[in-house]
Formats: C-alpha cells, structure tokens, sequence
C-alpha cells in the first residue's frame, strides 16, 4: 500500500469511529426516519419519474439530495461552519427531442441553506425542495420542486403504496463485514402529476415516480466498484427493486439483492440468487469515455419474470462538475418482457455507478480514491 493509500485508510478509520454504522436490529420509525440522521456520515434521498404530457411526449426526471458529514475536532461554533455537506443533483430527460439536462449544487447547511428537518417536513438545498404536505403517514403526498439553468419541475407526488424497507432484520447488506449495509426505505410507487418547463415551454404532466432514501457510514466493501441499480414499475401493479454491487471484474457479487412489491404494497425480499442481471448494449460517454451497459436482461425465475430493459435515450449521463461526488448514468427506461407466459410491460429507471472510475464515497474505500 503507498503512502497516500495509507494516510487515507487511516483517515477513514478515524471517520468510521465518529459515526454509527448500520447494524441489523434497526427499527425504522416514521415520519422521523423520512428526514435526516447525522449520527451517520452519509445519506440521500433519490426521486425519479416517467412523465408524460397531454400531446403524449414523455419526459423522465431526476431530482436528488446527498448529505456527507464531515469529520471535525470540535464542534461547530457557528451556523457557517461546516459540519455537513449538501449536493443535489437535477435532471430532464426530453424523449422526444432527444436532450437531456442536468444541474448540480452543494452548499453547508449554513442559516438554513440546505437540511433535511422533520419539524419542517422539508428536504431542501437551495430553492430546489421537497415538502411534505399531510402528515408523513403511510401514504402522504410530497411536493418536488426544482429551477435549473434550462429546465424546472414542479410536481404532486402521492404516494399509491406505504413504504418499504430492504433487505434483512432493518439493514440492505452492501459487502462482508459489520456495517457494510445501509438502511434503506423507498416508496415504490407515487402517482405524479405537475408542470415541467423546458426552455420557455410549459408541460403539464402525469405519470409515476419512485422515491429512495439511504442512510449509513461504511457501504462498499474491498475490491468493489461500482454498481448497478433498477426501479421497475410494472403495469401489473407489481414493483421491483434490484441492485447488483460490481467487483473489479465487473460481474455481481454475492452481496446482490432487490425486492418486489405487489400491488398491495406487501414486499419480498430477494437474494442474489433469486435474479440474474445481464448486460448488453453499451453506450460509450463522449464527456468521460466511461462505456455504459444501457440494455440488460433481467430473469427471475422465482416470480417467473423474463425482462428486458431498454433506455428511452443513451444519453442519461449525470457528470459531477465539482467532483465532490460520482459520475453516474441515471435515466429513464422501458421494460418488455413476460411473466410466466403472459406478456408484461412497465417504465422505471436504470442507474450505473463505478463505470467511468471506481466510486468513492469517502466512507470506506480509500483505496479506490482517485
């Protein structure tokens, strides 16, 4: 190991030691477990959503909140300190005209410029914003809202099914090893409907959204890379989650796992051996060269599924102007495909991290620093 790598498995050490892990046994309590957990040192809140207006034209959306802690000696002694680091990122995809826009930002929670409070039932940084409008029960409604340079979103979301939570006994295990694991809840389907606008023009607009919230310290394991992640909605009712964590090689590992929802909201978990995820198509990055597998097939023979993903547009890239985070593809996609026999289709969207470089996080795998 060099000396760089040194210093940053030390530091990381360190930083491991000042925030809770996640361990099972963990007992999710809602509305409190909807907004944000300092005690560990990273968390995000994901929405993404197929959109489509009254002419027919669809869009996809992406609207995300990340919150890093940062490690200090002291605590802070002013609202200007930094304690907490917050990034967001925002995007639209437009189908049909084939563009795809995105934004990003980061600020300190400062007086109040970015947070997550459960008093005020708001994620926010910035103007970009998500407000819970009822009181966070089982089904609430939440309100998207997001002004970029070329693009803007204003959206409804009610939620169609109650909560889920992933994987086992209260955590969604990443990798080998105590707090490798995440807890994670996601609302898997909520029913959208708003404006988007995009240079000048309105869309009033309807379709269905997906919304994930993580929370944890130490996520990725040693020799992992990246990951592939899919929402599916299904036109069935059902919903699935499935994520495979990439080793260098870039095959799944055993650490793989999804969920499936039926209509009535109950959920299974499932392990890496209950699906297989394989590539297909790729489409290569003009800004990072980073080759993206955008088709795959998915089986689960399990539920009888045979699914193929397809994108709605290549170019879904999400790149970190400031590179405080990962460069990512996350966008819309289709699925075709059957279940045991009978043809099925849906919408969902498809996320591909560690292609371009191996993700770092900054918690838990300094060796894979840049």
């Amino acid at each position: 190991m060099t000396r760089r790598r040194t210093i940053l498995a030390l530091a990381a050490a360190l930083r491991l030691a000042a925030f809770k892990p996640a361990e099972p046994g963990y007992r999710f309590q809602f509305p409190r477990d909807h907004f944000e957990h300092p005690e560990f040192g990273a968390e995000w809140w994901y929405y993404t959503g197929n959109l489509q207006d009254e002419a027919g034209r669809r869009f996809g959306f992406e609207l995300t909140f990340f919150r890093v802690a940062v490690e200090r000696a002291a605590p802070p002694e002013n609202a200007w300190d930094v304690d907490q680091v917050y990034l967001a990122h925002f995007a639209v995809s437009d189908i049909g005209s084939r563009r795809f826009y995105r934004d990003e930002r980061i600020n300190r929670a400062g007086p109040g410029l970015a947070g997550a409070s459960a008093t005020k039932r708001l994620i926010w940084n910035g103007n970009w914003s998500v407000a819970w409008l009822e009181p966070a029960a089982d089904l609430p409604t939440q309100r998207l809202r997001a002004v970029g340079e070329q693009a803007s979103l204003d959206l409804l979301l009610r939620a169609a099914k109650p909560p889920v939570i992933h994987g086992e006994e209260g955590i969604s295990r990443k990798a080998a090893g105590p707090g490798k694991a995440s807890h994670y809840v996601s609302f898997t389907r909520l029913e959208a409907s708003g404006r988007v606008e995009i240079g000048g023009s309105a869309h009033d607009v309807r379709g269905t959204a997906w919304m994930d919230h993580e929370f944890f310290t130490d996520s990725l394991g040693p020799g992992q890379t990246g990951w592939d992640w899919m929402s599916v909605q299904l036109d069935d009712g059902s919903d699935l989650m499935l994520y495979g964590m990439r080793g260098a090689d870039g095959r799944h590992d055993a650490f793989s796992s999804g969920t499936w929802v039926d209509p009535a909201g109950r959920s299974l978990h499932l392990d890496a051996g209950d699906f297989r995820l394989a590539p297909g198509r790729r489409w290569r990055s003009g800004e990072t060269g980073a080759a993206y597998p955008v088709e795959w097939s998915i089986e689960i023979p399990r539920l009888g599924y045979q699914l193929a993903c397809e994108p709605l547009l290549d170019a879904q890239e999400v790149v970190s102007r400031s590179g405080t985070m990962p460069t990512y593809w996350e966008g819309a996609v289709r699925y075709v495909g059957e279940r045991n026999g009978q043809p099925i289709q849906g919408v969902g969207y498809l996320e591909m991290a560690g292609y371009d470089k191996p993700v770092w996080l900054g918690l838990g795998q300094p060796e894979a620093a840049p």
